[in-house]
């Protein structure tokens, strides 16, 4: 019986290329390859970069660790750009779907500032969130073996959502009477927008805007599920619809 397992993996972003085509790693990687995933001179290991998988290589030479590049290969599953836009969540369980909605394929995050959003972030700490959620959403590659992270935007007004380019087809995971089961009304599209609300749901002001806006009200199941398990749901069944959909299943 053969066991495959998967390589230890580092981002390459912030590591330097030497002219000979070897990586330098950051102190960080190298202190998580060796360290912490206990790898040697010899032992092979995974670079992430945006749009590539890189195989490496590692050697160590006058106290740093350098990766020689074997080969790489292109990203694949990048074809499907999926806006996510969801309400900042209160405690750990924002810092937790972002970590699943990296894993289930979202190519950009937009936290919305609802009326029913529990947190309330300080304009002069924004900039300390995101770049926390940034090393989250990194960290969070090496798990899935994802090489181009999601982009995350600074959190948004509801009302502001006007100002940004979304694709055409959108739908909004809302508790009314309208809301159609998400499989039902999807279809196989390369681009598309799916907002969550808070705890509570959007507010009606806000089920308001989204319908001027051209959202599709959609449900995900007879259950009422919390704001990151609707995330995890709803992703998870548009990545794998348009995977499904390119298969010809």
């Amino acid at each position: 019986m053969f066991v495959f397992m998967s390589l230890p993996r580092i981002r390459l972003d912030r590591c330097l290329r030497t002219p000979e085509g070897h990586w330098v790693l950051s102190g960080e990687e190298a202190h998580h390859l060796v360290r912490v995933r206990r790898c040697g001179e010899g032992d092979l290991a995974e670079g992430l970069l945006p749009g590539w998988k890189v195989t490496l290589r590692l050697f160590a030479k006058e106290n740093a660790w350098f990766g020689e590049e074997c080969s790489r290969q292109a990203e694949g599953g990048g074809d499907l750009a999926l806006v996510l836009l969801v309400a900042l969540l209160k405690g750990d369980a924002f810092e937790k779907m972002l970590r699943q909605a990296t894993e289930l394929g979202a190519s950009r995050i937009v936290p919305l500032i609802c009326e029913r959003s529990i947190p309330r972030i300080e304009p002069k700490k924004i900039a300390s969130k995101m770049e926390r959620w940034s090393k989250i959403l990194e960290e969070s590659t090496k798990q899935c073996g994802r090489g181009t992270p999601p982009e995350m935007v600074a959190p948004l007004e509801c009302s502001a959502l006007s100002s940004l380019d979304l694709p055409p087809c959108r739908f909004a995971a809302i508790l009314d009477g309208e809301a159609r089961p998400l499989g039902a009304a999807y279809a196989a599209e390369k681009a598309l927008a799916f907002a969550v609300g808070p705890e509570g749901d959007f507010t009606p002001r806000e089920k308001a805007l989204f319908k001027d806006l051209d959202f599709s009200s959609v449900s995900l199941g007879p259950r009422v599920l919390k704001a990151e398990t609707a995330v995890a749901a709803g992703l998870a069944f548009l990545s794998l619809a348009w995977e499904g959909s390119l298969s010809g299943d």
